[in-house]
């Protein structure tokens, strides 16, 4: 109930400051299992486009200075926000992943881990593989793109539902949850040029 109240203030005012278009939408909102969402990172206000763009409950990983606020962090938590250690492995972040995933909830990550400029193959990071594996779950890219000035146009493309890990054989390794965290990466980018085809 917080979290419905919360996103329903949060869209008044984003439709306010913004001109907000989504497309695709539905990928996220006609499923009803666990599921992982994938995008860019260009700014701070990133979760809350993303949170009024969907009709489910984003769970976000947030980095754990964040919660360091005993009132932020305690309104973070209560909208389903967990803190993850960016410098090194969160096992903690993980569990929390996994337990969310299993509730057939919704966890949106930003496979950067901060916010960047522009597509970078070095940013890729395997830990959403591995998350999406122990979960078997798919996973949905998306691109956010426009200025976040008053007004700006501000466009979500949702892509297709992918389970990057039906083409491998055995064990998983290591390298693997590398090269598909740099596919992950690629899919999200690629939908700049598949917004700008449709304009």
């Amino acid at each position: 109930m917080f979290y419905k109240i919360v996103v329903a203030i949060l869209k008044v005012l984003v439709f306010i400051v913004f001109d907000l278009e989504v497309c695709n939408a539905d990928r996220i909102n006609n499923t009803k299992e666990g599921l992982i969402v994938c995008g860019n990172h260009g700014s701070l206000i990133d979760p809350v486009i993303l949170a009024v763009s969907t009709k489910r409950q984003i769970h976000y990983m947030g980095k754990k200075e964040l919660f360091n606020n005993k009132i932020i962090g305690f309104i973070f938590k209560k909208l389903g926000a967990f803190p993850v250690d960016r410098d090194g492995v969160s096992m903690s972040a993980i569990k929390s992943s996994l337990a969310v995933l299993k509730s057939n909830e919704v966890l949106g990550i930003f496979p950067e881990g901060k916010r960047v400029d522009g597509y970078d193959e070095n940013n890729a990071k395997p830990g959403i593989a591995l998350i999406a594996n122990k979960a078997n779950s798919n996973i949905i890219p998306f691109y956010i793109k426009g200025p976040y000035k008053f007004r700006g146009k501000i466009k979500v493309y949702f892509g297709e539902e992918t389970n990057y890990l039906e083409n491998i054989e055995g064990r998983v390794k290591s390298e693997d949850y590398h090269e598909i965290g740099k596919q992950i990466l690629r899919d999200i980018y690629s939908l700049e040029s598949e917004q700008d085809n449709e304009n």
